[in-house]
């Protein structure tokens, strides 16, 4: 116990004296946006372990002091954040050649994206172009908006009828109804069918599971080698969330895609961590902003 106790010293120790000569010799090598000063160590650590909701109060206040496109050093790397309207649309629409890729992501957001199979993560290229394809053409386009009518319908009539027989013992909690029935239409448009009550609630309570502990997370991007030692109970977690939920939608992934393939007589459908993004990014509709930070 003294030893690796020693050696986690030592490392430590290692490690403080890097950051801090990096941090005082090393010289951009880009001009960035102007930003506040941060402290090795000190200053990561505090913006890590932040919610998103906290956050957004740090950049509002930062806004007035420093304009409207910030600095800050969020974990190894520099991020940007554009709080000005017209100047988000110059970059993502008149420059959007400029600024569409994606940096790598950080350890933990590597592991629930998918390694990055993600339409809000993935490198620009091929992949990316599927999925954004995927959505647009399947989801977006306004033919396939009204060719989901009928399922509109159906969860509609779900919805009225689940509050009308939960009124009856008095108290309704009509957020969790409400939920049910938008999982119950994504999990339609994703799978092409109408799932049992038992299947549309293990994939709530797989989806929620992950979006909800996200943010307990974020530590694990600071100093990930020497945080896979000091944390491990935290990433064997995440490792097994990630797993529950592949254990429940990929089975309904691959059946999707085996009854695809049986009524086109086709290989074209994407590749399995590709399809599985895809469903993240319908199920990560119906949850609101606060429950996911």
């Amino acid at each position: 116990m003294e030893t690796w106790f020693l050696i986690l010293i030592s490392l430590s120790i290692s490690a403080i004296i890097t950051l801090f000569f990096n941090h005082f010799t090393k010289k951009p090598s880009h001009n960035l946006p102007p930003g506040p000063p941060t402290i090795p160590i000190i200053g990561n650590f505090l913006l890590i372990i932040k919610t998103f909701s906290e956050l957004e109060s740090v950049l509002r206040n930062l806004r007035l002091r420093y304009g409207p496109v910030v600095t800050l050093k969020i974990g190894s790397k520099p991020a940007i954040f554009i709080a000005d309207r017209s100047l988000a649309h110059q970059a993502l629409i008149q420059n959007s050649s400029i600024f569409a890729d994606r940096p790598p992501a950080l350890p933990s957001d590597k592991i629930v994206s998918c390694n990055q199979h993600n339409i809000s993560s993935a490198f620009y290229g091929p992949t990316w172009r599927i999925l954004r394809r995927n959505l647009t053409s399947e989801i977006l386009h306004p033919t396939r908006v009204k060719a989901y009518s009928h399922a509109r319908k159906w969860v509609l009539g779900i919805l009225v009828n689940r509050l009308k027989s939960h009124s009856k013992s008095g108290v309704v909690c009509v957020v969790d109804h409400v939920r049910y029935a938008m999982f119950s239409l994504l999990a339609l448009m994703c799978f092409g069918d109408k799932l049992e009550e038992e299947q549309i609630k293990e994939i709530e309570r797989v989806q929620r599971n992950l979006l909800l502990s996200f943010s307990r997370f974020q530590i694990l991007n600071f100093w990930p080698s020497v945080g896979k030692i000091l944390f491990r109970k935290r990433w064997e977690e995440l490792y097994q969330i990630t797993q529950d939920k592949e254990n429940v939608l990929i089975p309904l992934i691959r059946a999707r895609k085996k009854m695809q393939q049986e009524k086109f007589k086709t290989e074209s459908e994407p590749e399995q961590t590709e399809i599985q993004s895809y469903v993240d990014t319908l199920l990560d509709l119906e949850l609101p902003e606060e429950e996911k930070a």
